[in-house]
């Protein structure tokens, strides 16, 4: 003889005799969704938000400012040694005296930092 099944599932088994385990509390059933584990993930996304808005962006300005003060110290160095190297050279070039070597890189320059200027926006005024 087969028991008829109800759609909302088998009718629940009862105990005819409730023995003294069966009175013991139990406890509730974990929940599907670990609450834990979600408070975790929300405080580790924040932290991560938090470190990237301050520390990141830090890290990034503090390369800027190092790099390119390297660059500078660098391009500096060199524009040093190479006019010092354009002086030797030209004195060895030119068998006068090193006075004209002097007169001539200084028109050079004269004539680059004029033209500069002439190239430069003028400010507006208020």
């Amino acid at each position: 003889m087969r028991r008829k099944v109800h759609a909302s599932g088998p009718p629940p088994v009862t105990d005819p005799a409730p023995t003294v385990a069966s009175q013991q509390p139990t406890l509730p059933a974990p929940p599907d969704d670990d609450w834990t584990v979600e408070t975790l993930d929300r405080i580790d996304a924040l932290i991560e938000k938090v470190r990237s808005n301050s520390t990141d962006r830090l890290v990034r300005i503090s390369r800027f400012v190092v790099f390119g003060l390297l660059i500078a110290i660098m391009g500096i160095t060199t524009i040093v040694l190479a006019t010092i190297a354009l002086v030797r050279a030209l004195d060895e070039a030119i068998p006068l005296q090193v006075w004209l070597v002097y007169l001539l890189l200084g028109a050079i320059f004269v004539v680059a930092g004029a033209f500069l200027w002439s190239r430069k926006t003028p400010k507006l005024q208020t």
